[in-house]
């Protein structure tokens, strides 16, 4: 066994918390949960209309929209929010959200149909008309539109319509672009009636208009409405002094997010002037919160891909998907892994690494996780391992130099055992290298943490007397077993396995994964085909197992499990959790991980604790049990603990 310095007791520190204020309340009337099954037939359904009149605009007009929406929301992202640790949504907030914004794009696509039917020649005037019907569209918006809005819009804050429609989007406090899109059902409509009339009166007075006008109006409409709802703060004296006239014609994102701030002020569209002229205009500056300077970064934690079902749920992909488990499509896992596979072989032509969003550790550090373009599929790949450490090096090498960072976690496989003996490979490497060599760089897999909390979570098993373990062997399974024989001498442990890592006389072995309908209680620690839990599961022989713990990274269901006769709950573990008001972390530290909010790996949080305690010695190879222990105080101290699980055994 690696023998590596112990851990150094440090004093339990005292978890931060933020005080709860004073929040607005908004009526409880738009809590509900809209079903999103029959979204996709809703946005087909338009097509059905084909013999009535031509579809393509309307199609054409919706998916333009629809990818103008997910533009700036992948703009804004990358170039506002990620680096910005104050930005954070919530998890409910985006899933509301995410029911929601296209919501009045389809709307609008029934109502075209609808228009086109009564009134084709609003959409098929001759080609050589567009340019006049954008002028008088772009006049009529200015003329009608924008004190239509104003008007429809302090009608929509009298109390009774605040609860009845427009309080749905007032949910949002803090805002994305596409905030601007959320609405309740009911206000669509109300909005359809508003600004149709940018187009609608200019033809009923001549009698012509262009479905491209219309497509180019709405597309427009949508980006200026998400510019009113971004985080970017635009104070240039064009916009701000009063005697610029920019400050009444054109509006910046304070000027609606002073809306959203005080309800009752800022009314106006895009066009401030009405707030002026009836007094209702309020000015609001978002605070300025400060950030740690750009090349600021204490820590990084080296990832890498999980697979196809990983990138989607990448906020550059779509910011409200930041907390969804691991998709999976109709295809089996390895063909997922496959497509990714050639997917980062192409984004290894114009990126080595991948920077994700930045986050604040204990009000003093900064980290950030960066990805390799590695995949599932070249950690299967031996040929490919001793690039792949390689590339780890250069890395640590490159933000060395950039950002002078000392301390580096390996995730997930970057650390396996087959590629570099848990990351001790990468540390001789790095202890080796004629650059970094003197550079007091530390490298941690944080597997202390992970084992800390495995063990923990099944300590707490109430009355068990026996389980089944997959993946026991690897090295956080072995430190595992050994604890609880220890902790508990009465356990009977049976792992899947054909390699005997323990001779121990309450730990047997077996070859045949069926055993495992055999136990309640199931561990596992190493993905398996999914071929393999079907063939297990199948048949009618009697089911014992009611519980499988997985602590696999990424957390992959288990179809056979969930479609089983028998109730078994796949349950994810390894994996901390915290009170939303702990403020030891602050900023995305939890996104795009395929768990919920205010959740983080352990392996994870053991680096970062690393990194706070400032130590000084590598973390690789073997898990010492000892330091498993202290670990687990101090990540109690700092407010993390493993998921509740109610059992009944």
């Amino acid at each position: 066994m690696c023998q590596r310095p112990r851990i150094k007791e440090a004093p339990l520190p005292t978890i931060p918390v933020n005080k709860a204020e004073p929040k607005k309340l908004i009526a409880p009337t738009h809590s509900h949960e809209r079903n999103t099954d029959y979204d996709l037939l809703f946005f087909l359904a338009p097509a059905l209309m084909w013999w009535a009149t031509p579809v393509f605009p309307v199609y054409a007009v919706g998916i333009a929209r629809i990818l103008c929406t997910h533009l700036i929301l992948t703009l804004h992202y990358i170039f506002v929010d990620k680096d910005n640790y104050h930005n954070k949504l919530s998890q409910k907030q985006l899933k509301r959200e995410k029911d929601d914004y296209l919501v009045g794009t389809v709307l609008h696509m029934w109502s075209q149909v609808a228009l086109q039917i009564i009134f084709p020649t609003m959409f098929f005037s001759d080609n050589s008309e567009i340019g006049s019907c954008a002028l008088e569209a772009f006049i009529a918006h200015i003329a009608i539109v924008e004190p239509l809005y104003y008007a429809v819009h302090r009608w929509l804050h009298i109390p009774h319509q605040m609860k009845k429609m427009h309080g749905f989007h007032h949910l949002s406090i803090n805002t994305l672009p596409s905030t601007s899109l959320v609405q309740n059902f009911h206000e669509h409509f109300i909005y359809i009636a508003t600004f149709g009339p940018a187009f609608l009166v200019p033809f009923l007075l001549t009698q012509r208009q262009h479905w491209i006008v219309v497509g180019a109006y709405l597309v427009i409409f949508d980006a200026v409405n998400a510019w009113g709802h971004t985080n970017i703060k635009i104070r240039h004296w064009l916009f701000t002094h009063k005697y610029s006239p920019f400050t009444y014609l054109f509006y910046t994102p304070e000027f609606h997010l002073g809306h959203h701030a005080y309800f009752q002020a800022n009314y106006g569209l895009f066009m401030p002037v009405w707030d002026h002229l009836l007094g209702t205009y309020r000015e609001y500056k978002k605070p300025d919160l400060k950030l740690a300077p750009a090349k600021q970064q204490d820590f990084v934690f080296i990832g890498h891909n999980g697979g196809l079902g990983h990138i989607l749920t990448c906020p550059e992909f779509s910011v409200y998907n930041v907390y969804d488990n691991y998709k999976r499509t109709f295809l089996p896992l390895e063909v997922e892994f496959l497509i990714m596979h050639i997917l980062g072989n192409l984004a290894k032509i114009v990126m080595k690494w991948y920077r994700c969003s930045r986050f604040l550790v204990n009000d003093e550090l900064v980290a950030r996780i960066i990805c390799t373009c590695r995949t599932p599929w070249d950690f299967g790949s031996p040929k490919s391992y001793g690039a792949m450490n390689k590339e780890i090096v250069e890395l640590i090498k490159d933000q060395y130099k950039e950002c002078g960072t000392r301390y580096f976690g390996l995730g997930n496989l970057n650390k396996m055992k087959q590629l570099n003996d848990g990351g001790a490979v990468v540390a001789k490497m790095v202890a080796e290298d004629p650059f970094l060599k003197d550079k007091n760089i530390r490298v941690w897999t944080g597997d202390t943490m992970t084992s800390a909390s495995v063990y923990n979570q099944i300590l707490d098993i109430p009355d068990l007397d026996e389980l089944f373990y997959i993946g026991a062997t690897g090295k956080i399974g072995v430190a595992v077993c050994e604890k609880l024989v220890q902790a508990r001498p009465n356990l009977k442990i049976r792992i899947f396995s054909k390699n005997r890592a323990f001779n121990h006389p309450n730990i047997s072995y077996s070859s045949d994964l069926k055993d495992i309908t055999k136990y309640k209680v199931a561990v596992v620690g190493k993905i398996l085909p999914e071929r393999f839990y079907n063939k297990a599961f199948s048949g009618s022989a009697p089911c014992r197992t009611r519980y499988i713990l997985d602590y696999t990274v990424p957390f992959i269901p288990i179809t056979a499990a969930q479609k089983h006769r028998d109730p078994i709950q796949h349950i994810h573990i390894g994996l901390l959790r915290t009170n939303p008001n702990n403020t030891f972390l602050k900023g995305p530290f939890d996104v795009c991980m395929s768990h919920d909010q205010n959740h983080i790996y352990p392996c994870h949080f053991g680096c970062l604790m690393n990194a706070v305690a400032k130590r000084e010695t590598n973390e690789t190879g073997e898990v010492d049990q000892d330091d498993m222990d202290k670990m687990w105080k101090r990540a109690v101290s700092y407010g993390f603990e493993n998921k509740l699980i109610s059992y009944s055994l």
